[in-house]
């Protein structure tokens, strides 16, 4: 094919493409995760986990699930309509930051650097705190 007709085909075809594919995905939003849902999505990974209790972060993006397991807890985080499940344990939290609205992970995981919990979170604090030191940074 000449040159001269396949520049301008890839100039208006690329942006007419990705355009497309903006526009269709526009008016999707997803709903903020749900306890029956972070459940949910973290068994189909880990059928054998058996869980405790369910915190949702206050954004509905993230949850922390207690295991009756004590060596590792749970974590579901929400990616537009996709989910990444995580079982974690001592060695993958590198950082844990208290902060007055709420706390952070920082995790030992290049797909996702950290995780917030804001304000209601603060309920988690009990039972993470035999998980990770409260005062790692």
């Amino acid at each position: 094919m000449p040159l001269s007709i396949l520049v301008p085909m890839i100039l208006v075809g690329l942006p007419l493409v990705i355009g497309l594919v903006w526009w269709v995905n526009r008016g999707r939003s997803r709903a903020p995760l749900t306890a029956c849902q972070a459940k949910d999505h973290f068994l189909n990974d880990f059928p054998n986990a058996v869980v405790d209790e369910i915190l949702i972060s206050d954004d509905g993006k993230n949850a922390l699930l207690r295991l009756v397991d004590d060596n590792a807890i749970g974590m579901v985080h929400q990616m537009g309509q996709n989910h990444l499940t995580r079982l974690l344990d001592k060695s993958s939290v590198i950082g844990f930051e208290t902060r007055s609205a709420g706390f952070e992970f920082r995790l030992n995981d290049f797909t996702l650097k950290s995780v917030s919990f804001e304000n209601e979170s603060l309920n988690a604090r009990p039972w993470l705190s035999g998980f990770v030191n409260m005062e790692k940074n």
